[in-house]
């Protein structure tokens, strides 16, 4: 199920992807605190209507981005009886850990999974990013949209209310972005195609900046290798 959730939410962001050569944004100093929220749904050939829900928080700051799935309390009762079951064995839940993600000063991407229960970050390579569902790209993880894939989208009039409509036609795929000018992140996505049986749609939403943000704490864990994940 996660792998599909992955999967579905890597085809909303590749709707967009859009090959760019111009630099991203600059990052902000400021911690910054947002709700994502995807919805996809899906009328397949067969009659059957499939959808799918989740959220996650993503707090970002300078050059480091913390992304955690967002867990309703039913699933915590699911989680503490998967925990019992599988008593001593090492492996984190990958599919609902935070992912910590940090760019030194010559681009570099040191990427992270964080295990809160066992208190430790497990380094992740590039090969094993797919993994973990992250696309290797530092624009899309901090902007939650690479903001050069605008360029290749049509403004849809003026800036109004500090965000600026972008709509794009890919074959028979609509795309429509709403985009924070200021915030420099995308409140609403929404793609689909001419039928309308296909229709992803993502809304964020700012939320106040916790006082200590989340990677503080994680930086006394302990280090490990995703790959120990594996065996």
């Amino acid at each position: 199920m996660t792998r599909s959730v992955r999967f579905l939410l890597s085809l909303a962001l590749a709707t967009l992807a859009v090959t760019a050569q111009a630099a991203s944004p600059a990052s902000s100093n400021a911690l910054t605190a947002l709700r994502v929220e995807h919805q996809m749904s899906s009328l397949g050939t067969d009659g059957i209507q499939r959808d799918v829900r989740f959220a996650e928080r993503v707090y970002r700051q300078g050059d480091r981005v913390w992304i955690a799935r967002e867990l309703p309390p039913e699933s915590a009762h699911a989680e503490h009886d998967h925990t019992n079951a599988h008593a001593g064995h090492k492996h984190a839940d990958t599919d609902t850990a935070p992912r910590w993600i940090e760019r030194d000063a010559k681009g570099a991407l040191t990427v992270r999974v964080v295990s809160v229960l066992q208190q430790k970050n497990y380094a992740v390579e590039p090969a094993e990013y797919s993994n973990i569902g992250f696309d290797g790209s530092w624009a899309t993880a901090y902007h939650l949209l690479d903001p050069a894939a605008l360029k290749g989208m049509r403004p849809q009039g003026p800036v109004r209310n500090g965000v600026q409509t972008y709509k794009a036609k890919q074959g028979e795929r609509t795309v429509t972005v709403d985009w924070d000018v200021a915030g420099q992140y995308p409140r609403r996505v929404e793609s689909r195609n001419a039928s309308g049986s296909q229709r992803k749609l993502t809304r964020v939403t700012a939320l106040p900046a916790p006082a200590t943000a989340p990677w503080v704490r994680a930086q006394g864990y302990a280090a490990a290798d995703y790959t120990d994940l594996m065996d």
